[in-house]
């Protein structure tokens, strides 16, 4: 869970809280304003396809260029997800001419959480940006430029400006508790030891209402509306309501969430998982983190003067 979100020490216990400036009565937070993409290398391909197995291929071949870099994110605390695939994409020479205009085709919106979207700096670090890579298909007859003067995109990005937490015992038991409207769980199975922990959650909910899952991914199709309330975390804590897994402590964690439809429109979910810590101390509560009235935007993102390698 990301820092400094919310604190509650209370078991069974509901915590909100709003993350954005504009909340707090200051001017409105604008996330494009704090996304800035940077160009680390630009490549050129040609494939010649052999006319032998494939006679209407273009003798040419096909070209393209590649751009790929880094987004660099200076304020993302309310962003839940991106979906770094590229879109919208237009490519313009040093004169304003057009050169390419992307054809969409992206099947719905996939996130990712901004934790596992953000690049690797090395065992256990990680930085505040994530990679991008754009593919440019290139004409013969267009003519190459010596640099293109601008190349503009975007990403779908997926906003999270108000936050809940919702404490439960970490223990099993036989009876089923409402986490948030339109969705209950039941623990099944529940044990700890002071180096690790295992359990076995069963969940039913309403994905019109909720949309549930502990891989903090998102996926929702071309015309499916976001529902009131999205899960953006599980995690466990020790008595003193501390995370076991926080940043003091080594070890593993892993698990999956299984689900298949039920009648009334339900969805049926069962979670297991497990975790390893070196001085964790006993679990004692589930915590739950959801996000209410989330939306989506999209963040416009443009480079200039990227220089063209050639052949």
């Amino acid at each position: 869970m990301r820092k400094g979100i919310c604190n509650s020490l209370l078991v069974v216990a509901v915590t909100v809280c709003a993350l954005t400036a504009a909340a707090a009565g200051q001017d409105v937070w604008d996330p494009a304003e704090h996304f800035a993409p940077v160009w680390e290398s630009v490549a050129m391909e040609r494939r010649i396809e052999n006319p032998a197995r494939n006679p209407e291929a273009d003798p040419e071949g096909q070209r393209k260029m590649t751009v790929q870099g880094v987004v660099e994110m200076s304020d993302y605390e309310a962003v839940l997800g991106i979906d770094t695939r590229p879109k919208a994409i237009l490519v313009q020479g040093l004169s304003g001419t057009e050169i390419y205009r992307s054809e969409d085709h992206l099947i719905g919106r996939s996130y990712r959480s901004t934790e596992l979207v953000r690049r690797l700096a090395g065992p256990g670090e990680s930085v505040d940006e994530f990679r991008f890579s754009i593919d440019i298909p290139l004409y013969p007859d267009q003519g190459y430029p010596r640099s293109f003067g601008r190349v503009e995109w975007s990403m779908n990005a997926l906003i999270g400006e108000t936050l809940t937490t919702v404490d439960i015992p970490f223990e099993a038991g036989e009876e089923w508790v409402e986490v948030v409207p339109g969705l209950e769980v039941l623990v099944a199975e529940a044990s700890a030891t002071e180096g690790s922990y295992i359990y076995k959650i069963e969940a039913i909910y309403d994905p019109n209402l909720v949309s549930y899952g502990t891989t903090r991914h998102w996926h929702f199709w071309s015309d499916e509306e976001l529902p009131a309330t999205l899960m953006v975390d599980m995690e466990m804590l020790n008595a003193a309501g501390e995370p076991v897994r926080g940043p003091n402590t080594s070890g593993g964690s892993g698990g999956g969430t299984s689900a298949h439809s039920i009648e009334g429109g339900l969805i049926e979910a069962t979670s297991n998982g497990y975790g390893r810590c070196n001085a964790c101390g006993d679990v004692a509560t589930i915590r739950y983190t959801f996000a209410l009235g989330a939306y989506e935007l999209e963040l416009p993102l443009v480079l200039e003067d990227i220089p063209f390698p050639g052949f």
